[in-house]
């Protein structure tokens, strides 16, 4: 009776010790991960991503309206203390704490030009991925992005938009030129001037594209009842977007509103 008691202890650990295993490959750890990359907002963590990024931290909300105004907390200095990387745009309140205030050593700081025109995003996505040794897979996130600019020209193309003149915020011109819109008109961030919104008025523009972010632009649409008015994203983490392929996906279908 002992025997069969011991056999069946025995059975059990084995499979304990396999269960969890399995489980623990099924979870990768930070170190297979890769380097932890810090991003201070959810754009610059989608350049992380399309770099090859695995591990990354954000210290933004993604949840804020303004991620670029986050001012560091105490919580967030470790961190950035054990970050191999630390990825950031130049217009964070907190850029000069990151370069100055916390004596962090110069080369684990990257700068990323966030706008959405392929070559800009191409080259801080190839900086950030020659950092971290992942040429390969930011290569294949590129395509990606280059598909989903490529798809949205054709779309337009589709629906005789290619070309079509337009109101937009000055943060989204990228996008706009990208995609073979024509801006008569480019406003923000801050609210309009009277001089601007007349001007406006007497332009033909079937879009007014604003910045969901801080949104500006609602008084061309008075003086421009028939024009299609939207908001656009920069900042992923709205809209079910997550990558910068999604919210380039996303502000194209908000342009195609127009018909």
């Amino acid at each position: 009776m002992k025997k069969i008691n011991v056999y069946y202890i025995l059975i059990f650990a084995c499979a304990a010790i396999c269960f969890f295993s399995c489980r623990s490959k099924n979870k990768p750890s930070d170190a297979e991960k890769g380097a932890t990359v810090v991003a201070t907002s959810s754009w610059t963590a989608a350049y992380a991503q399309a770099a090859g990024a695995g591990n990354i931290k954000i210290l933004a909300p993604v949840e804020m309206n303004h991620p670029s105004e986050y001012e560091l907390r105490p919580s967030d200095i470790p961190m950035l203390m054990e970050a191999e990387v630390i990825v950031y745009a130049g217009y964070e309140i907190m850029t000069e704490r990151l370069k100055k205030g916390l004596n962090l050593p110069p080369e684990k700081l990257l700068l990323v030009q966030t706008d959405y025109s392929y070559d800009a995003i191409e080259k801080s996505v190839m900086a950030l991925a020659a950092r971290l040794g992942t040429e390969s897979i930011a290569h294949k996130n590129l395509l990606e992005i280059r598909h989903a600019f490529d798809e949205g020209k054709i779309a337009l193309q589709e629906k005789n938009l290619q070309g079509l003149s337009i109101i937009v915020h000055r943060f989204h011109v990228p996008l706009a030129r990208e995609l073979g819109l024509v801006p008569v008109v480019i406003f923000g961030p801050a609210a309009p001037e009277i001089s601007e919104i007349v001007a406006v008025s007497k332009t033909d523009a079937r879009i007014i594209m604003d910045n969901i972010h801080n949104p500006v632009g609602q008084p061309f649409k008075e003086v421009l009842p028939n024009t299609l008015y939207i908001q656009l994203l920069n900042f992923p983490g709205q809209r079910d977007t997550h990558t910068l392929c999604d919210v380039i996906r996303y502000n194209t279908s908000q342009i195609l509103q127009d018909k």
